[in-house]
């Protein structure tokens, strides 16, 4: 009697433990093959220097994240309902009970729906992907996860912020198809602005021949003057790039700028105050002389 209660509690135990085993299995070969799926479709798309194919790429990277965490989740309820049936649980009371109670369940969850709803939106009409330089509803940074429920992003300080889906309004993407450098420079008001242009001109055309993987778009836009300032009169140029590269452009043409001003003999303007002294009599001294 001992013998077959001992052998019933050890049958009782080995049928769960299988069940558990064959779930981590499963989910490391399903994970595998989903990685190496897409490892596949990956290595079949060209990047070229001008960056076409790298939003492909992203988007492939991120519909690989959203398939891993919907496949972990099937397995997991498939693995839990049939643990539950392996204890002695009715899964189909549990089933029905999750169907009558689907609508309480809605209601309660509605903000959880919203994410997956939102996210799903974000996803098909492709807002952003993993990779991207973004700000979203003010905080900007690089999207490092993107789920059907919530975006993480990586901010200048090293931040993670996560961030619901069902949350985002507004959504400014830096690195969608191409980007553009913004440079402004003051100058004095007695500047040349013909021959000042004609620098900032020359220096862009300059960078473009040496930075061609960067600068996708020649020439540059020379706008002008952008603004009468208190101290300056403001110039602008805009150049092309490929996405995420306009920080980078934008660094290298402000490098080259200034050295091609000094060369010039244009000076960059700063902010400066002009301070004039004027004698008058002191009406108090008067009265006691």
């Amino acid at each position: 009697m001992e013998s077959r209660t001992l052998l019933q509690f050890v049958h009782g135990l080995l049928r769960p433990a299988a069940i558990l085993i064959s779930w981590g299995l499963f989910d490391w070969l399903g994970a595998r093959g989903i990685r190496r799926l897409f490892a596949k479709a990956e290595s079949g798309l060209e990047v070229d220097g001008e960056g076409r194919g790298e939003s492909s790429l992203k988007r492939l990277q991120t519909l690989r994240g959203i398939c891993l965490q919907l496949f972990r989740w099937i397995l997991a309820a498939i693995a839990g309902l049939t643990l539950l049936g392996s204890l002695g649980v009715d899964v189909r009371s549990i089933l029905t009970g999750l169907g009558i109670a689907g609508l309480a369940i809605s209601l309660a969850a509605q903000n959880i729906i919203r994410d997956f709803l939102n996210g799903t939106f974000i996803f098909f009409e492709d807002q952003f992907a993993v990779g991207d330089v973004v700000k979203i509803d003010g905080i900007s940074g690089v999207v490092e996860m993107f789920t059907l429920r919530i975006t993480r992003l990586r901010t200048l300080d090293g931040e993670l912020v996560t961030i619901p889906n069902g949350s985002i309004a507004t959504v400014l993407n830096f690195t969608k198809k191409w980007s553009r450098a913004r440079v402004e420079v003051g100058v004095d008001y007695g500047t040349d602005i013909p021959a000042a242009l004609a620098v900032m001109e020359r220096v862009a055309k300059d960078l473009t021949a040496e930075m061609p993987g960067k600068i996708i778009e020649a020439p540059a836009v020379m706008e002008g003057i952008l603004a009468f300032e208190a101290s300056a009169m403001t110039l602008r140029v805009l150049l092309k790039t490929v996405p995420g590269a306009q920080w980078e452009v934008a660094a290298a043409y402000r490098l080259r700028l200034k050295k091609a001003f000094d060369e010039a003999g244009i000076s960059i303007s700063f902010p400066q105050l002009d301070v004039h002294l004027r004698k008058s009599p002191n009406p108090a001294l008067k009265r006691m002389a």
